[in-house]
């Protein structure tokens, strides 16, 4: 399985409010990007930023979420609590395990 990662490392002052509107964010990606948008999760690192996974089938479809949705309405809430974004990258998926 082809496969693409979205990488986004990031600030927030809130991380259970933003925990809490994620919820939609998922929402909107699974009914915006059907069967290209495959997953997310949602992690903290040491230093408190967060650390969002999120699993797409194509390079195309990341990149078009990428580009979309931070600027949808629909998204608002989510993306006002995100601080500063210390690091956003896509890559492509080499092997997977599910536990």
């Amino acid at each position: 399985m082809s496969a693409t990662i979205e990488y986004v490392r990031f600030e927030t002052t809130d991380p259970a409010e933003l925990t809490a509107q994620r919820d939609q964010l998922i929402a909107l990606l699974r009914e915006r990007y059907g069967s290209d948008f495959l997953g997310a999760h949602l992690a903290r690192h040491e230093d408190g930023s967060l650390l969002d996974l999120i699993l797409w089938a194509s390079p195309e479809a990341a990149a078009r979420a990428a580009e979309e949705m931070p600027g949808d309405p629909a998204a608002g809430e989510f993306f006002r609590l995100i601080g500063e974004v210390h690091e956003m990258r896509h890559a492509e998926m080499l092997h997977s395990t599910h536990l």
